[in-house]
């Protein structure tokens, strides 16, 4: 990856945090789906509930907790600025891919992630233009809010 690529996802999830942070300090308490990658219910947003994340890509909407079953597609380097997130991609059966980042300061790191894997990611989706990013995938520290997680092999990570 080039170092132009590199800085330009550095970039995007620094974004995606400040989004992230701005939206859990200003809306309610998630809503979780009960089905993985079928239905994503959003928080009272204003907007119509999203079925799936393609229509959170379409309309743009950002900000809710949403749980996908997905394939990891590509491993990622750490991004060590500001707080350390793990970063990967995931595809979801229609193509899309999210970019997933995980605080590892918060929460432990997901061990022996290997490529082609499924995992399954509760966290906050931030649209962009190339598919979203979900990250608050870890525990509250300050309790005030669900937080979100991955499982990999039957581990979950907080």
């Amino acid at each position: 990856m080039t170092k132009k690529k590199q800085h330009l996802l550095s970039s995007i999830v620094v974004i995606a945090l400040a989004i992230g942070y701005y939206f859990s300090a200003h809306q309610n308490a998630p809503v979780t789906n009960s089905s993985v990658n079928k239905t994503v219910q959003p928080l009272d947003s204003g907007l119509a509930p999203h079925k799936t994340l393609q229509d959170y890509y379409e309309h743009k909407t950002s900000g809710d907790m949403v749980t996908v079953k997905a394939s990891v597609v590509r491993l990622l380097t750490d991004d060590n600025k500001g707080s350390r997130h793990q970063r990967f991609i995931i595809e979801l059966n229609n193509g899309q891919s999210i970019l997933v980042a995980h605080n590892i300061d918060l929460a432990p790191r997901v061990e022996l992630l290997q490529v082609g894997s499924e995992v399954i990611v509760k966290g906050q989706y931030e649209w962009n233009e190339r598919g979203g990013v979900i990250h608050w995938t870890h525990h509250d520290p300050k309790g005030n809010r669900d937080g979100g997680y991955i499982n990999y092999k039957g581990k979950v990570y907080r």
